[in-house]
């Protein structure tokens, strides 16, 4: 079941996420979306998070006051009026410091649903919206789930890194009941991947059970430990624009055809 705008057109919308920090959920949501605009999706991407991080991928002037993702929850704007481009097909809500106090701010009835109810208002003719969130529990995460139609976990090969699955399956299961359906894991994104360390590998067998408890399964795709990112994010370039021929490159081509053959419908 996915979402639908006023004028009908169906939208998969798609939060990254993952309760810890640091396991690279901005990268994958950008070059996701970038990956997936690059084969003929139209897509929007979201960021749901007070740093505005997401915007900093990309060559993107934020003046310190322009609208962004807070004036959508705090004034209803409509997300078709503060929309960026950021390349063909590719178009970005901006976060913004705005967001910094949501938990306090935001306290009106209905301040779960604020941004699905943003989507449905407005007339988007996008494929996919890919939403950034925090590493937290906070209001701005659970309006991203109540929004989504399925979760992408990116997971650090680290093991702090799977002490936050149990907090986000209770969270899933709490989003389950509050609107009566299922919020699917599409799967989960090894990321900083190093096959050569003990870390790495035997973290992989692990992985399977935090699979098992999200009822998904993890991608046969692993994302490397590669400078590229960092440079491509210091240079404000898409990752398949800055090092088109880079292994991490490869490594995200291989998760994106997997997660459109996941998705699809």
């Amino acid at each position: 079941m996915f979402s639908q705008t006023e004028r009908g057109k169906i939208i998969k919308i798609i939060s990254i996420s993952n309760i810890k920090g640091g396991v690279k959920k901005t990268t994958t949501a950008a070059v996701l979306a970038v990956g997936l605009a690059d084969k003929g999706y139209r897509v929007l991407m979201v960021d749901n998070d007070p740093q505005a991080n997401l915007a900093m991928c990309f060559k993107l002037e934020l003046p310190d006051e322009g609208p962004s993702l807070y004036h959508v929850y705090c004034v209803e704007k409509r997300i078709d009026d503060i929309k960026l481009a950021v390349k063909d097909r590719l178009d970005l809500v901006a976060g913004g410091f705005g967001l910094c106090n949501a938990d306090i701010q935001f306290t009106k009835v209905g301040r779960l649903k604020m941004l699905q109810k943003a989507v449905v208002n407005s007339n988007l003719g996008y494929d996919f919206i890919i939403i950034d969130t925090l590493p937290n529990l906070g209001v701005l995460s659970l309006n991203t789930f109540l929004a989504s139609d399925h979760v992408v976990v990116p997971m650090a090969a680290d093991s702090f890194s799977l002490k936050g699955v149990r907090l986000l399956k209770q969270t899933l299961n709490d989003v389950a009941e509050e609107t009566e359906r299922e919020l699917p894991v599409v799967g989960i994104l090894l990321t900083q991947y190093n096959s050569r360390t003990n870390v790495s590998r035997l973290l992989e067998k692990s992985l399977n059970s935090a699979a098992e408890l999200l009822g998904t399964e993890v991608f046969k795709s692993r994302i490397r430990q590669a400078v590229a990112i960092q440079e491509s994010q210091t240079a404000k370039e898409d990752l398949f624009s800055y090092a088109v021929n880079a292994k991490v490159a490869e490594d995200y081509r291989g998760f994106i055809d997997e997660f459109i053959e996941r998705v699809s419908v």
